[in-house]
């Protein structure tokens, strides 16, 4: 799938109004450090950290650092690596913190010693920011337990459906690539729209 495509086809005009306002935000600042949080930091919010600092690298957005975390930590989930790679990532499994780690790339976009390590973590990880960030809550369950993200600047519901209901099934990659399809679209739009509230 071409990037272009990957990041613009938005079909969900109903969740604009939440993508506006966190692009509102965002665009305010100067240097942007979102934290992307889910409960178990094993698959959504790990495609919302890729796909913004994807998108952003795509734009030219400048000066955007993304990182992603749990209410607890558990594991990356293999699937995540698995989809991104059918989309044109690169995914280079490493073993670090005790469990398997992923670098994932686009090599159009970025070079593999630019990137983060992804690995499944507590949001308050050190690994993360510690202040001054933008917390956006990416499931309901971590949205509900952290009505106080500590450290966060501003703290936003973006909430997608798990794809871990599809774990094991025949229907796997394509749930899994529809989840990272949608989160891809919606994070190109915030970065667009950052941008044209920069004038």
């Amino acid at each position: 799938m071409e990037l272009t495509q990957l990041f613009t086809d938005l079909s969900q005009a109903d969740r604009k109004a939440t993508l506006d306002y966190i692009a509102k935000h965002l665009s305010k600042e100067a240097l942007i450090a979102v934290t992307f949080i889910c409960t178990h930091n094993s698959r959504r919010s790990h495609l919302c950290e890729i796909m913004f600092r994807s998108a952003s690298k795509f734009y030219g957005l400048d000066s955007v650092t993304t990182y992603s975390g749990g209410t607890e930590g558990t594991a990356l989930y293999p699937a995540v690596a698995e989809s991104c790679a059918r989309h044109g990532f690169t995914t280079n499994e490493v073993q670090a913190h005790g469990q398997r780690a992923w670098k994932i790339y686009h090599d159009i976009l970025e070079e593999e010693i630019s990137t983060p390590l992804l690995f499944s973590k507590e949001y308050t990880h050190n690994a993360n920011a510690q202040e001054g960030y933008h917390a956006i809550m990416v499931c309901d369950s971590a949205n509900e337990e952290c009505p106080v993200v500590f450290g966060a600047k501003q703290r936003y519901s973006l909430l997608f459906v798990d794809p871990k209901h599809s774990d094991g099934g025949r229907k796997q990659a394509e749930v899994y690539d529809n989840t990272l399809r949608t989160i891809a679209q919606e994070m190109g739009y915030i970065v667009r729209k950052i941008q044209k509230l920069r004038g």
